[in-house]
């Protein structure tokens, strides 16, 4: 017996007709519908018949654990620092740990290393150096006389990634690539990781950052095959590091379209993967430097966004991160944020947990119909090498960035505590940390920038 045979079934047209007899005479699209940034409208109702081809029912999102790693990412400028600010995140609740940065020795990595036990804690190295990182990191394990297949590891870096940040290549194009090559072939640790949290800081939306990221992916299994791996052995290396913003349905949308999307591209290598290699970090996009605690709202349904996605790590940006050092209690606050998510709501009891809502199913496949579009537009026009000596993703992604901040400085587009409920009272004025990367000749950089910054200096300087 089911409880929804005692009600009658309501059309789409039938909620249509209400809401429109409920407003008055005024004009159902303009008062009602609104336009995305990625071009889809969004409707007031939704039910099952909005969804014409259900993408996140054929490709069975939720075949992958709800279980994710809470990730505390720790930059290595100081070695012994650097060990103590990650037992102290182990301590602290983090059961995953990325560093950031080259590691000179095998004398360093083991003060890096020491009292972390690595048969039991993720661990992720990110750097420029890594086929030597690798090496640290076998030496370790033989040394601790560990079993190699247990350890739950990788090494990983992005040179395209880094081509844009800095606009110069690590070496040339050539000998970066094979590089990757050499590195992704010989080691059980490595991993190539694409950073799309880039295109997420520089202000493009969703669809850009998952389109451009695939690009990116592609681009390194065409240039690894053409070495002579296949393509299920460079799909299988290869990560995605995301950025999430504050649209909060929106960006559960992005992941769950990333997971398909991907999945569709792997098969037209006659590629079958298992899942998708997802980590998220929030952004810095969209942190205020002035009345910076409300940041803490924004990491919250952010980290929630991420989760409910799908995402397989996650890392928060502190509060403060964006004009300081993050202390250890803004380090604490964005560990205890995750945790309790985890403990307290049980995000990592249910898989998929967005199944079912026909909105989000709604979005999703427009999310996934509208990335596939830029996706091709950037492989008809020559790939993602082309696309980025040619300035083609750089200047899309700005006029995107433009766009958006016109619409915070006209008030068309709400960041609190910045362009709407600004704390006047708040009289240290804090300034904004951008990062100063050297300029080469290679490509135009795509720049990193903080909306809520150039807004306070519009508004309030």
């Amino acid at each position: 017996m089911s409880l929804f045979q005692d009600f009658q079934s309501i059309s789409l047209e039938e909620w249509k007709n209400k809401i429109i007899n409920d407003i008055k005479g005024k004009d159902y699209q303009d008062t009602l519908v609104w336009e995305t940034e990625e071009g889809f409208n969004v409707q007031p109702v939704y039910n099952k018949e909005s969804l014409i081809d259900n993408k996140s029912k054929e490709y069975l999102l939720n075949k992958t654990s709800s279980e994710w790693e809470i990730r505390e990412q720790i930059e290595v400028t100081d070695i012994d620092k650097a060990n103590r600010k990650a037992i102290k995140a182990l301590q602290g609740g983090a059961n995953s740990l990325q560093f950031n940065g080259n590691i000179s020795s095998f004398e360093d990595m083991k003060a890096l290393l020491n009292e972390i036990m690595i048969e039991i804690i993720h661990i992720h190295f990110y750097n420029s150096n890594a086929i030597q990182t690798a090496d640290f990191l076998n030496q370790i394990i033989k040394e601790r006389n560990l079993n190699k297949s247990e350890i739950k590891a990788s090494v990983s870096y992005d040179y395209l990634g880094e081509l844009l940040i800095s606009g110069a290549w690590h070496k040339n194009e050539q000998t970066d690539f094979d590089t990757v090559y050499q590195f992704i072939k010989n080691s059980p640790f490595s991993n190539i990781t694409i950073n799309g949290h880039y295109y997420s800081n520089a202000g493009a939306n969703n669809s850009q950052e998952i389109a451009y990221a695939f690009s990116q992916a592609v681009e390194y299994i065409d240039q690894l095959t053409e070495r002579g791996m296949t393509a299920e052995d460079v799909i299988s290396k290869i990560d995605f590091n995301f950025g999430i913003n504050s649209n909060y349905f929106f960006e559960i949308t992005k992941i769950r379209a990333a997971k398909i999307v991907w999945e569709m591209i792997a098969e037209s290598y006659d590629v079958c993967i298992s899942k998708t290699n997802i980590h998220c970090q929030t952004s810095c996009y969209n942190l205020a430097t002035q009345d910076s605690y409300t940041n803490l709202l924004r990491t919250t349904t952010e980290a929630m966004s991420a989760i409910i996605g799908g995402c397989n790590s996650l890392s928060l940006t502190p509060f403060n991160d964006i004009y300081e050092s993050s202390s250890d209690f803004s380090s604490r606050i964005a560990r205890n944020i995750q945790i309790i998510l985890k403990e307290e709501s049980f995000l990592d009891k249910v898989n998929d947990v967005a199944k079912g809502s026909y909105y989000i199913e709604t979005l999703t496949d427009e999310m996934v119909e509208q990335t596939l579009k830029l996706f091709k537009e950037i492989e008809i026009k020559g790939g993602f090498l082309t696309n980025i000596k040619n300035r083609n993703i750089q200047t899309t992604v700005k006029t995107t960035n433009k766009t958006k901040l016109k619409k915070y400085q006209e008030g068309k587009k709400t960041l609190l505590g910045v362009n709407k409920y600004p704390n006047k009272m708040e009289k240290e004025k804090h300034q904004f940390i951008q990062t100063q990367k050297i300029r080469g000749n290679e490509v135009e950089i795509l720049e990193q920038v903080n909306i809520s910054e150039k807004i306070k200096r519009i508004n309030y300087h």
